[in-house]
């Protein structure tokens, strides 16, 4: 997936605040069917809520379907943050 170069929003730090359903809190690893809200710090036009498809999957702004079905909260955040980061979306910390 292509990447833009021009963001509207300044580059921001790599701090990712992801929230989960509370059944999902706690550690557990994510599922099908959970619902994940990601808020990047910084960066309000990432702000996403999506679920976690059948196919263990979610669809996440310039990283297009990101794996996340046996992950963390914790986990997950780390992945998308290397995600942005890697792709200059997202300063490293």
């Amino acid at each position: 997936m292509p990447v833009a170069k021009s963001h509207p929003w300044p580059v921001a730090t790599a701090a990712l605040i992801l929230a989960i359903n509370p059944a999902a809190a706690g550690g557990r690893a994510l599922t099908a069917m959970d619902v994940v809200t990601i808020h990047i710090v910084g960066a309000p036009d990432l702000d996403t809520t999506t679920r976690v498809e059948t196919d263990g999957t979610i669809a996440f702004p310039y990283l297009g379907r990101i794996h996340a079905a046996g992950l963390t909260q914790d986990e997950l955040a780390r992945r998308i943050g290397r995600g942005l980061v890697e792709r200059k979306i997202l300063a490293g910390p």
